[in-house]
């Protein structure tokens, strides 16, 4: 999954609530460093395409708490460049970054360019040891589900194997253009339990496998797509029937009035956090901010937006509890999924490409 899943606008009426929760919020920091602190400009990088959000839930309650103004910079996808010149020159075009996914997170470590964060937060603590990295703190889970039209299928859909059973489910179907989402969801259609595709996939035989599998849907794919605003609007106008995509903008366009259904099982799911490039003059507001952001209020205020699930566990308590229910690290539908293997997709990725753009243009 890449940064272009991610959603999507924000109310500007929930723009207010950034002062309420300022002063529900506490930092650490003795007040001198906090004034020493804000006469430095402290940058976030952050994925586009949220919005206003990162100022209602983050930004704006920080700087009401503390009096440090905190800027987000609009970046790429995957800036794994960008944390590498930074560090390399020492030229920082901002202090820490936001939308770090577990991948790139793998690649920033392995090149040894991040900044320690500060782990010593109780709501950090709070949080599954799984989910917190001495350099990485993940605030938010997406994930792909099995998304239809609810008035195609009544019945619903229970997950990617239906979607390859074209006899019973006829239908107009969609798969994302992309190797690793292709394969992920093709080994999961062909009925491949989700433990045995990871080692399967170490064998070629495995991969012949998933490839025979794309072969067998190929004839009845309608649309490959490649961008969220193409999905938006083939499912909106009803093109499709059935098309797997990320549940946070299945959610959104379901909640406008759209006649979506979404099921959960046999999802898979990654997450994205902050991360500190390595010598940031601001590293030590940086781990100030992470310890902030984390508490479970704020992370509550990012997904009502966004539609991601929240990480702190206490962060369901601050949610409706019919939008908990939607939420993809709601118990329910956690326990539904699997975690996408990161690792296995960086070692993997660039062969996996190769053979899927050749099986594309059907050489």
């Amino acid at each position: 999954m890449t940064e272009e899943n991610m959603p999507i606008g924000t109310s500007r009426r929930t723009f207010l609530k950034a002062g309420a929760l300022a002063a529900a919020s506490t930092l650490a920091a003795p007040a001198f460093l906090r004034k020493a602190w804000a006469q430095e400009p402290f940058t976030v990088r952050v994925p586009g395409g949220y919005g206003d959000i990162w100022d209602i839930a983050f930004f704006k309650p920080f700087e009401a708490a503390t009096g440090i103004k905190a800027t987000g910079v609009v970046s790429k996808d995957f800036p794994f460049n960008e944390f590498k010149i930074s560090v390399e020159t020492g030229a920082y075009r901002w202090s820490m970054a936001a939308g770090v996914t577990k991948e790139l997170y793998f690649r920033l470590r392995d090149a040894d360019l991040m900044d320690p964060i500060d782990v010593n937060s109780p709501d950090i603590a709070a949080r599954p040891a799984e989910n917190v990295m001495p350099d990485w703190l993940p605030y938010g889970l997406y994930c792909f589900t099995m998304a239809y039209r609810e008035t195609s299928f009544p019945q619903g859909l229970d997950s990617y194997r239906d979607m390859w059973n074209v006899t019973q489910f006829p239908g107009r179907r969609s798969l994302r253009k992309r190797a690793v989402d292709a394969i992920e969801m093709t080994a999961r259609g062909i009925g491949i339990p989700a433990e045995d595709i990871y080692p399967m996939l170490k064998t070629p035989e495995g991969w012949d496998k998933v490839f025979a599998g794309l072969d067998e849907i190929r004839p009845h794919i309608a649309v490959w797509w490649e961008s969220d605003p193409q999905m938006d609007q083939l499912i909106g106008s009803g093109d499709l029937d059935i098309f797997p995509i990320s549940s946070h903008r299945a959610q959104k366009l379901k909640n406008d009035g759209a006649p979506v259904g979404i099921s959960y099982t046999d999802g898979y799911f990654t997450t994205q956090g902050w991360a500190i490039p390595k010598g940031s003059p601001q590293g030590d507001v940086a781990r100030e901010f992470i310890k902030f952001a984390a508490q479970p209020a704020h992370e509550a205020e990012f997904m009502k937006s966004t539609l991601m699930g929240p990480m702190h566990p206490k962060a369901f308590d601050h949610l409706d509890a019919d939008l908990a229910r939607t939420l993809p690290t709601y118990p329910d539908n956690l326990a539904k999924m699997r975690e996408q293997d990161a690792q296995f997709w960086l070692d993997h990725g660039e062969d996996a490409h190769t053979r899927f753009e050749q099986w594309i243009l059907g050489s």
